[in-house]
């Protein structure tokens, strides 16, 4: 069993009475690729920030690698931080930058040349040494802003949405980058998304947040296949909620059974998304159901009366800030 590199002991955090983190717990193994998953406001960044020392938890710890840093300074300890927007200093060409922190540990030049030499080539920009940011592109300057990083050898990198500025092909790509270098050096990546296809693609474990809370947390297939509450059906994956009989169940789109079915129901809308057809059904008992169709044009118009069903279900949880 891989050791524990980091722990997260009941951590609270309030901003001006308001409860971000209501006692988060988090075991985090050597290696991993953690992502913290989780709508605008549900406490992402407040985690991550806690973990690299930027902010302080009202209560709780941080233990990293059996030591607790809980009120160590944020240059005290063995983790790095990749931002959104980037953070390359202007004034300096990319060699100075990526070593910028080597130079504060006073490495010597022939060293710290040499480090800065190996992260271009793990995030392939051999030859941009001398090239200063404002000649760089988005994507470039992000893979400069990972490399600063990793220079490093942290034992945690903090990624904190660092792909939420590039363009949908760029941020595929850098997603598959991101692994590489990740499978590579070994290091356990820590990495918050509000995007869910980024999470099941790149993680070992996802960890899906909830109003400051750990709603569940699991493998990827883990949490699209076996979603224990209703937010976390809804949130990974296009999900249908149907309750029936006191209970609630989550219904994967692409489970939905055209004419294989024993629940009558109307066609209210149909569409067609780029190889996929979406149909959706308004149920007898007014419920919604919606089905999704990979490479084909499903034969039914809005209007029409047909019947549905589903290979399989969840039952899931109603938390009491979902009702």
């Amino acid at each position: 069993m891989s050791e524990v590199i980091l722990q997260l002991k009941d951590i609270k955090k309030s901003f001006d009475g308001l409860e971000v983190l209501k006692g988060i717990s988090l075991d985090i193994k050597k290696g991993e690729f953690i992502t913290l998953l989780g709508s605008s406001g549900c406490g992402k960044t407040t985690t991550i920030r806690i973990i690299a020392g930027l902010e302080t938890a009202d209560s709780g710890s941080v233990i990293l690698n059996g030591k607790d840093i809980t009120n160590f300074e944020p240059n005290k300890r063995d983790v790095n931080t990749v931002f959104q927007n980037y953070a390359l200093f202007p004034n300096m060409n990319v060699e100075e930058n990526i070593g910028y922190g080597l130079k504060i540990k006073k490495i010597s030049k022939s060293e710290i040349k040499k480090e800065v030499k190996e992260a271009l080539n793990l995030v392939q920009l051999e030859g941009f040494e001398s090239r200063m940011p404002d000649s760089l592109s988005g994507g470039q300057k992000q893979r400069v802003a990972i490399a600063r990083a990793i220079v490093n050898k942290p034992s945690v990198l903090l990624l904190d949405e660092p792909l939420g500025a590039l363009d949908l092909v760029l941020r595929r790509q850098m997603q598959e980058e991101l692994k590489r270098i990740q499978r590579t050096l070994g290091i356990t990546f820590i990495y918050i998304t509000h995007d869910q296809e980024e999470a099941l693609n790149m993680s070992t474990r996802i960890v899906v947040m909830n109003e400051g809370l750990f709603e569940q947390i699991g493998t990827p297939n883990e949490i699209y296949y076996s979603p224990k509450t209703s937010y976390v059906a809804s949130f990974v994956g296009e999900t249908n909620i149907y309750r029936k009989d006191g209970k609630t169940y989550a219904i994967r789109s692409e489970n939905v059974n055209l004419n294989n079915g024993d629940l009558k129901c109307k066609v209210i809308e149909k569409s067609f998304i780029g190889g996929q057809s979406k149909v959706k059904y308004l149920l007898e008992d007014n419920q919604i159901i919606t089905s999704s169709h990979n490479g084909m044009d499903v034969l039914v118009s809005v209007g029409d009366t047909v019947f549905i069903g589903w290979d399989k279900c969840v039952q899931v949880e109603v938390i009491d800030n979902e009702k």
